[in-house]
């Protein structure tokens, strides 16, 4: 005999399975020219090696970021951390000396030769 299947206090109202739908950022849905994308390309390498292009296959230019940006993005980091680094510095230094010449500092003396 089997126990009865009661109905538990959490149930899944999910009715289908969870499921995963990868989505390019890359690519867009629509149905990529491929034919155009590829014969621009060819003829971009060819320019650049210096061969001649027919006029009908010429494309128009394709640009790469050379990086600078980059570079300008991570100089502006490195330097945001360097001074939150500095301010965190001077403000430890400043509690030390609070904390020395407050009554503080007496009790810290206090416990440091009693403890």
């Amino acid at each position: 005999m089997e126990a009865p299947k009661l109905r538990g206090m959490f149930r899944n109202v999910r009715t289908k399975p969870r499921s995963f739908v990868f989505k390019s950022r890359h690519l867009s849905d629509d149905p990529p020219q491929w034919g155009e994308r590829k014969r621009r390309i060819e003829s971009e390498v060819a320019k650049e090696r210096g061969e001649k292009v027919p006029e009908h296959k010429m494309a128009s230019n394709i640009r790469f970021r050379k990086g600078g940006s980059v570079r300008k993005s991570a100089r502006k980091a490195n330097i945001r951390v360097i001074l939150i680094g500095v301010v965190l510095l001077w403000i430890t230094w400043k509690m030390i000396v609070w904390a020395e010449t407050t009554e503080f500092g007496k009790m810290l003396e206090f416990i440091r030769d009693n403890g």
